[in-house]
């Protein structure tokens, strides 16, 4: 005899963060930068700029022709959300972003920075050939 049961109220268990709870951040750097990665070029000024402002859990590849990329913050004074991934602008961390100008030749003046769900490079997502799947025999 098979046993089966049925779960009728799911309950949420505990969070556990390491600190703040986390934000992704989507910076668009609006031009791509995949050229300027090193410190003292766009992408580490930009990455230094996050880290002025809150404790940089990691960050993620660039996206979107090189133009976007992703940062895991925890949520601090001013990186702070109320609703995570709905798309509202980080307006402290974007100001402080457009302040650096133009650094390496790449203008930095237009960039933005939302909360994001997270961005993906979904070109790169293949779908495996039929001799590895063997679903599709």
């Amino acid at each position: 005899m098979v046993a089966s049961r049925t779960k009728v109220a799911l309950v949420k268990s505990e969070d556990y963060w390491f600190g703040a709870a986390p934000v992704i951040a989507l910076h668009d750097y609006i031009n791509a930068v995949n050229a300027s990665a090193d410190v003292g070029e766009a992408q580490g000024s930009v990455r230094e700029t996050y880290e002025q402002y809150g404790n940089l859990i990691g960050a993620g590849g660039l996206v979107d022709s090189n133009t976007q990329q992703n940062f895991l913050v925890e949520q601090g004074m001013s990186i702070t959300s109320a609703s995570l991934g709905q798309g509202n602008t980080r307006t402290t961390i974007q100001a402080a972003c457009r302040a650096l100008g133009t650094v390496d030749s790449i203008d930095l003046s237009g960039n933005t920075v939302i909360d994001s769900q997270l961005g993906t490079l979904t070109a790169a997502v293949v779908a495996p050939s039929a001799g590895l799947n063997p679903t599709t025999a």
